[in-house]
């Protein structure tokens, strides 16, 4: 079995070991958007206006929930160190540990925002627009999430630390996004918006595992 069949075996009985961190980001999601009407009035046009902002923001902040446990296990059971030694760049395998973690725990949050788009009355072209942003945008954002839990390894509040290191990352591509839903919502041309989020997305897949790999090195380093 090659190396990345291995480690998507890994990732498989990890989930398959804890349920619950696929699961609590999705009912995180679905309870701050089933609280939103309580605060306004359930015909308001106001929901409607500000539905798939605050889609966008629950996702983003449901998406941190596992931010801690992205290298925190492999960490503390030596499978980082395990890392240094096999016949593959350390940043491809930080590589596929994001896409990993895009598939089992960003997408399932992502699939499920057309339910939290209906309960807030976004219009049908407001949704596309918010799945396109969210499908585009997110693969940056598990690449800060990712560096921030790799420099905040070993601290007993990883996840907190990292996010608060990698939140000016996450500014630009909140920014953006809003900026494409403003224009969906108007009935503008969304599409350069889209290709520069695209573009951070890119970026991002390949600069950061490069800088992942070296903050691993350094903290595995630290701890011995």
């Amino acid at each position: 079995m090659s190396i990345e069949k291995r480690m998507l075996a890994r990732e498989l009985k990890l989930i398959a070991a804890r349920p619950g961190d696929i699961f609590k980001p999705m009912w995180f999601l679905m309870l701050v958007i089933s609280m939103v009407p309580l605060a306004l009035a359930p015909d308001s046009d106001l929901l409607a206006e500000i539905g798939s902002a605050m889609i966008w923001v629950a996702t983003l902040l449901a998406l941190l929930l596992n931010t801690e446990h992205l290298f925190q296990s492999d960490f503390s059971d030596g499978v980082l160190e395990q890392w240094l030694f096999l016949d593959r760049p350390l940043a491809w395998l930080v590589g596929l540990k994001l896409i990993a973690h895009w598939l089992f725990h960003v997408l399932p949050l992502i699939l499920i925002t057309p339910i939290a788009g209906l309960m807030l009355s976004v219009s049908t072209e407001v949704l596309f627009a918010l799945l396109a942003t969210l499908f585009v945008a997110t693969p940056a954002l598990t690449c800060f999430s990712g560096l921030g839990a790799a420099l905040t390894l070993g601290s007993s509040r990883s996840g907190i630390l990292g996010v608060l290191v990698m939140m000016p990352l996450f500014v630009p591509v909140v920014i953006l996004a809003a900026g494409v839903l403003i224009r969906a919502t108007d009935g503008s041309d969304t599409l350069p918006l889209m290709a520069l989020l695209g573009a951070f997305s890119v970026v991002a897949a390949t600069l950061v595992p490069i800088a992942v790999s070296a903050a691993i090195r350094l903290n595995i380093g630290g701890s011995n």
